[in-house]
């Protein structure tokens, strides 16, 4: 009796392991469990200075758009933007001195200094902008104070 009772218990928590077991075998194998699948996009530097970026390939470079806001209340003059990623391949083609008014935005495409990546391939940047204040406080011109803003972006190459 207890014999029987045990293969019972064993043949139906085994069924229920193997099912589990296929399930998680189909979500693996179908992609939706991958690390790329997972991560969303994400362009963040600060408050006052949100943007949106998208990472594709054009011709045999990839490229990385970037749209800047100014949340700020006054215009600012972008000074430098420094972007690298993650492994440490920098951007080429990135403007400087960029003016942006108040409530304004300014966008710019750079190209990654390495190969080019695949389509939905991941990649992530860390990067630095720096800036000057040109409130109608501080006259005609922009300040010379600089003041630095650390963000970092994650983008998936889009499929063409």
């Amino acid at each position: 009796m207890r014999g029987q009772a045990a293969v019972e218990y064993l043949m139906t928590y085994g069924w229920a392991i193997l099912a589990l077991v296929i399930v998680v075998g189909i979500l693996l194998f179908s992609g939706l469990l991958s690390p790329t699948h997972l991560v969303s996009d994400e362009c963040n530097f600060g408050n006052n200075l949100p943007c949106i970026s998208a990472l594709f390939n054009e011709g045999s470079n990839t490229r990385l758009a970037v749209n800047m806001f100014n949340g700020f209340a006054y215009p600012i003059r972008i000074v430098r933007i420094s972007i690298v990623t993650t492994d440490g391949a920098g951007l080429s083609g990135i403007p400087t001195n960029i003016d942006i008014e108040s409530g304004g935005n300014s966008s710019f495409i750079a190209t990654l200094n390495s190969e080019q990546l695949g389509a939905n391939d991941l990649k992530r940047f860390i990067g630095n902008i720096t800036y000057v204040s040109c409130a109608p406080e501080i006259g005609d011109s922009c300040g010379t104070k600089e003041h630095v803003v650390t963000g970092r972006i994650v983008g998936k190459v889009i499929p063409q």
